[in-house]
């Protein structure tokens, strides 16, 4: 897969969750920071419907394309139009070198 810089066309904002242990040893999130807001190529790849017993669950599947970035952690968090997206899997440079950032991300739709 071949990028042009030309291509990274809209934006994404990428959050980091703040966690405090409480008192006794559990991670509460306190809420999220902002580690930067850029420009990305955000290709949908893949969906998935799943039936359980007892609940239904839709997945979208993402892969995202950023400049290369070395900050971003697999627990960030990615918005993007409105959605909340997370990381799958830790992020990779495209092609192994160090000019475009992968991240593949996964979006859960919940029905009410």
């Amino acid at each position: 897969m071949y990028v042009y810089l030309s291509e990274l066309r809209q934006r994404i904002k990428i959050l980091r969750p703040i966690a405090e242990e409480d008192a006794v040893g559990n991670l509460i999130e306190q809420g999220k920071t902002e580690v930067a807001t850029v420009w990305a190529k955000v290709l949908p790849y893949a969906a998935k419907i799943s039936d359980g017993y007892a609940e239904k669950v839709d997945e979208v599947s993402y892969r995202i394309v950023i400049r290369y970035r070395e900050d971003i952690e697999v627990t960030d968090i990615i918005e993007w139009r409105d959605r909340r997206l997370i990381m799958s899997a830790p992020p990779y440079p495209l092609d192994g070198g160090r000019k475009y950032l992968v991240m593949e991300a996964k979006e859960l739709v919940e029905d009410g």
